[in-house]
């Protein structure tokens, strides 16, 4: 899946990459394993073009709206395993990324936001429904999950093998990411085909991706679906942004 056209988000020095409208496979065929219940049924479904996030939102990023607004600093800001200016913010929760993102939007009225989980979905696995972003085979050198027994951050950008089809990094590690739909469990068997918003209310927000704490050969799969409430502010969940609009193409 080609990335022709890339564009940059000022201040904050943030590359966004290219995903073309069109259909892909998301969610899991029927395993019998409870714990894939709430991924299936697999299916195709078709997108608008978006640009998403190179990487994750970074520390140092994520710093420039706290100096600039005087909104309190992540929950971890003190702790040597996750502040590394050049790794992913976390113990932020669903409502500050959100309150980072109107920032931002303030600042040129444009309208970034946080991905929908087939958005991310499709851009983590592309078009032909492979379990994780570089193929079918569980790699543990491919990303920073439990197996790396680093048990903490790594900089963006540091596993370039487990790059996604679309050209984007961390998408099977270091972090999960919050996405803008609500979960259910049942989501998959009655969502449209196109353009799926996730149910219109909840208790908790999707979350997607693998992350340094857990197993990556099953959480990190590209289907993977886990949530968190959005006043959470977990030490494994992070940002990415995403845009939609035409005008910036």
């Amino acid at each position: 899946m080609p990335s022709p056209r890339e564009i940059m988000i000022e201040p904050l020095n943030y590359p966004l990459v290219y995903v073309p409208e069109g259909p892909f496979i998301m969610g899991t065929l029927p395993t019998g394993l409870r714990k894939t219940d709430h991924e299936e049924p697999q299916r195709e479904v078709t997108l608008d073009a978006y640009h998403i996030g190179k990487y994750l939102v970074t520390n140092a990023q994520y710093a420039q709206f706290v100096e600039a607004t005087g909104y309190y600093p992540p929950r971890f800001h003190t702790d040597s395993r996750f502040n590394a200016p050049d790794c992913p913010v976390v113990g932020v929760s669903w409502h500050d990324a959100q309150a980072f993102l109107d920032w931002l939007n303030g600042l040129r009225n444009t309208a970034y936001r946080l991905l929908t989980e087939a958005e991310w979905e499709k851009a983590a696995r592309g078009v032909d429904g492979r379990e994780y972003p570089w193929g079918n085979e569980w790699a543990p050198a491919k990303a920073n999950t439990s197996e790396s027994r680093l048990k903490r951050l790594t900089p963006i950008g540091s596993y370039p093998d487990g790059i996604s089809p679309c050209g984007c990094y961390d998408m099977a590690g270091n972090v999960y990411e919050w996405c803008v739909d609500w979960f259910h469990p049942q989501t998959y068997r009655y969502a449209p085909a196109q353009n799926p918003q996730g149910p219109v209310e909840g208790r908790r927000k999707v979350v997607r991706g693998g992350a340094w704490v857990g197993r990556g050969e099953f959480a990190a799969r590209c289907a993977n679906r886990a949530a968190y409430e959005p006043i959470e502010a977990p030490h494994c969940v992070g940002i990415r942004i995403v845009s939609s609009e035409d005008a910036m193409l």
